[in-house]
């Protein structure tokens, strides 16, 4: 494969396929991630982390697998901004989940690709059966439990808050990276408890805020792409 080639699969992965609304609605995340770095300065890693989170995250929504390069950029940073607010649990969850599924669900979902009509490519999607949810559901309650005691025993900041998340996160990553739709309704849940955990980091309010907005609709895409 030469050079030209290369760039060319990399222009169609990263800019085809988007509809119009999709273009601004990432627009203005991105606006709005600045704006409040501008208004409320907090870090440059805090805001590198809100802007390839957002990039990420709608990438997934689209089914894109080019999220997994601004998901890696995203884990890193948001790691070192967890650690400046002595948020155990995050940055657990970063090193030891965020990270290596960026690599995991890369190769998983490379394998399982499909093109629609238009020749765009994106990831075939799947679905829980009732037995899937009462597992998912018996596990996170477990995992949240026995969580919660350990940060509390470490000295954690904010740990029951920080205990949930971290569990729903592990949960919805490992839904991500083995494609099931699923995904969507444990980020719901997830964002609007990290509107709360992060209520006082403004780039950080905002990106989940984003987060959640881009969930809802993750969940409706994805449904179309389970159906394909």
């Amino acid at each position: 494969m030469n050079y030209k080639t290369l760039v060319e699969q990399v222009k169609h992965e990263l800019f085809s396929g988007w509809k119009p609304f999709e273009v601004i609605w990432l627009g203005l995340f991105l606006l709005a991630q600045i704006v409040a770095f501008i208004l409320q300065p907090d870090t440059l890693l805090g805001m590198i982390a809100g802007i390839s989170g957002i990039i990420c995250v709608v990438f997934v929504g689209k089914g894109k697998i080019s999220n997994y390069f601004f998901g890696l950029i995203f884990a890193y940073s948001y790691f070192y901004v967890s650690l400046g607010n002595n948020y155990l649990g995050e940055m657990n969850t970063t090193l030891y989940v965020y990270i290596p599924a960026q690599f995991i669900g890369y190769f998983l979902w490379k394998e399982n690709m499909q093109n629609n009509q238009s020749g765009d490519e994106s990831v075939i999607a799947k679905a829980l059966d009732l037995k899937g949810w009462v597992i998912l559901a018996t596990s996170v309650a477990v995992g949240s439990l026995c969580f919660i005691s350990a940060l509390r025993y470490f000295g954690g900041s904010a740990a029951g808050l920080d205990g949930v998340t971290t569990v729903l996160v592990v949960a919805a990553q490992l839904l991500m990276v083995l494609r099931y739709r699923e995904q969507w309704a444990l980020w719901i849940i997830i964002n609007i408890l990290s509107i709360i955990l992060w209520v006082d980091t403004a780039a950080m309010y905002l990106m989940y805020g984003a987060y959640l907005l881009n969930s809802l609709y993750g969940y409706y895409n994805w449904t179309k792409l389970q159906k394909a």
